[in-house]
């Protein structure tokens, strides 16, 4: 009764998260449609205000030169220039409708589906990591493809070192929390978050290049001849203009002109070595500034890390906002008439340079921290998204000593919920290892992937998928999942030896360690594999660590006699009825007696 009812409350919670995420597609859609609407209706009256534009001149030059021919083109530039933005404006809140749309799309999916199809992290596997390739943390049908909701590639980087390198301290570890469960309701907010991200279309170039032009010494704003050069030249420029107009006199114009290209000219090379680093950057550098705005807005009282955050956003969101548009203007150098006109007249190149060179004084040593809160912020939204998405999980409770695991009802939370067997586990009260026996396919793997996968959740601040789990923050080491390497020279075996010799000097060298262990030294006979898995876990008491292995060798299982304090038995049962196989995947306290190897053999008819 009582299971059927936590069925039927997840089946709910799963119906709700689906109507939400189904009415904001709705909504999205709604508004793209209207959007079109007015982007379709701009882009007529941008047409029009041309061909105002058009009218007047050609009019103008065949009706004698009429003064009011040559208004009508300065009202068709004015008309024209705002419908522009206008345009500009519909086209930007048309593509960040359409990320929406697409966003809530794909929630829509893994509430039903129970399949992710954001990015999943696959750049980050790596075999020798502690723990990540056996627990599933990257890749296809991964935890960070369940959690990832990053934009930017700053905001993925940094959520794959948050589940590679997890939280250690108890504080952090609540203040984190507090932080996800402030973001969680606020689905407006994370979601904009998220698609204003996606819209950065970061690249890799982007804050290396940004790194480099901050790096790069000063070129112009400390030389006294270029501060002075700014303003007199264009000064004298204007006034050999003036005469030029009223006295005929073009010679001296046409000096000065040549005067300031002479200098551009001569400090083109330096201006060059700067705008190729700093070119184009204003569409990441105006999403970031808007990222930070979105920040500074939120409503985080209850959050000291997210109030600490926001502090920071006040300082950067006008100033990066600054950046673009200097940004922005330092590009339009490649349009002709500027590159001539406004050079000639005004050195416009110098202008911008040195308006680059004054931002970066003042502000060269806070961009790093400021983009740092865009990424960290992603992090915590992609958590609290998770959290939102998985309100049955509850928030773990962390302690600093003495060292223990305990988990009531435990599932695995990359399996779906109606799906799943959950389990009770307890550690280190007062067994700090547990030898887990049960034949094949029983819930071994699973149970200890189900552990280590909670307690790196656990260790980020976020929700665990079980209904209580109090844990201290230990370093995760794992070996299940062994490949040998032709390329390396590395046998299985060797690989494996490997493995847990860098467990082993771990320990030595202090700290708490949870380790977990399946099958290990397969490589080798079996009365061999037994003495050594024997001798390893006994040289495991005698260190700062707690830990779990699933084995075969039921003669494992007699270490509970001579550490009855230190080791614990646990299986998992199969049941053989007829010609069929039956498992109920929970845990029970003893050694397994039941086997099904040779039964799915000769079932398969393998033999």
């Amino acid at each position: 009764m009582i299971i059927f009812c936590c069925i039927s409350l997840l089946k709910t919670i799963q119906m709700q998260h689906a109507g939400i995420y189904q009415q904001r597609i709705n909504d999205f859609q709604q508004a793209i449609d209207k959007e079109k609407g007015l982007t379709s209706l701009l882009s007529w009256a941008r047409l029009l205000s041309f061909l105002l534009i058009v009218a007047g001149v050609v009019f103008y030059f065949r009706q004698g030169w009429m003064g009011g021919w040559l208004l009508l083109s300065v009202v068709g530039v004015v008309f024209f220039a705002f419908f522009l933005k206008k345009h500009n404006r519909s086209q930007q809140k048309l593509a960040l409708l359409k990320t929406l749309l697409e966003l809530n799309q794909k929630e829509l999916q893994q509430a039903t589906e129970w399949k992710s199809t954001f990015e999943d992290g696959r750049e980050f596997i790596d075999d020798q990591h502690d723990y990540s390739n056996d627990l599933d943390v990257f890749g296809p049908a991964s935890i960070f493809q369940s959690i990832n909701r990053t934009g930017t590639l700053s905001g993925k980087r940094q959520l794959a070192d948050a589940l590679r390198s997890p939280i250690q301290d108890v504080q952090t570890i609540l203040a984190t929390q507090e932080a996800l469960k402030v973001l969680a309701p606020e689905i407006d907010f994370r979601q904009h978050l998220t698609a204003n991200a996606m819209l950065a279309k970061e690249e890799g170039s982007d804050r290396r290049e940004l790194a480099l032009w901050l790096n790069m010494p000063f070129a112009f704003i400390h030389n006294k001849f270029m501060q002075i050069a700014a303003w007199l030249f264009p000064a004298l420029a204007l006034l050999m203009m003036a005469i030029y107009a009223y006295a005929g006199h073009y010679y001296l114009f046409i000096g000065m002109v040549i005067l300031n290209w002479l200098l551009l000219g001569s400090i083109q090379g330096k201006i060059m070595e700067q705008y190729k680093l700093i070119s184009h950057k204003e569409r990441i550098l105006e999403k970031f500034s808007l990222l930070l705005h979105l920040i500074r807005k939120g409503s985080f009282e209850q959050s000291a890390l997210l109030k600490e955050q926001q502090g920071i956003a006040r300082e950067a969101d006008v100033a990066l906002h600054q950046l673009s548009r200097i940004g922005s203007a330092f590009d339009q150098r490649l349009n002709l008439l500027v590159a001539v006109i406004l050079n000639s007249l005004f050195l416009y190149d110098l202008h911008c340079i040195l308006r680059l060179e004054r931002w970066k004084s003042k502000h060269k040593t806070d961009v790093e921290r400021w983009f740092g809160v865009i990424a960290q912020l992603e992090v915590w939204n992609s958590m609290a998204t998770y959290a939102y998405n998985h309100p049955q999980y509850a928030y773990p409770k962390p302690q600093a000593a003495p060292m223990v695991l305990e988990a009531e009802a435990l599932g695995h939370p990359l399996i779906p919920d109606n799906e799943s067997v959950k389990n009770d586990g307890s550690i280190g009260r007062p067994a700090s290892f547990l030898i887990i026996t049960g034949s094949n396919m029983s819930g071994k793997s699973t149970f200890l992937r189900s552990i280590g996968s909670n307690l790196l959740l656990a260790m980020c601040g976020a929700p665990v998928c079980a209904q209580r789990f109090v844990f201290t923050p230990m370093r995760i080491m794992t070996s299940m999942r062994i490949k040998d390497s032709i390329a390396s020279h590395t046998s299985y075996f060797q690989a494996e030896l490997l493995r847990l010799q860098h467990i082993i000097q771990q320990l030595k060298a202090g700290g708490q360690v949870f380790i977990l262990l399946d099958e290990i030294l397969k490589g080798t006979n079996s009365e061999d594999k037994l003495s050594g898995s024997r001798s390893l876990i006994e040289h495991f008491l005698a260190y700062n660590c707690l830990g779990m292995i699933a084995t075969h060798d039921l003669e494992l299982g007699h270490l509970e006699d001579s550490y009855p304090e230190k080791i614990k038995n646990y299986c998992f049962e199969s049941t053989i009825q007829g010609d069929h196989l039956f498992f109920d995947y929970r845990i029970r306290a003893g050694i397994a007696r039941n086997k099904n190897a040779t039964f799915l053999m000769k079932q398969m008819e393998i033999i």
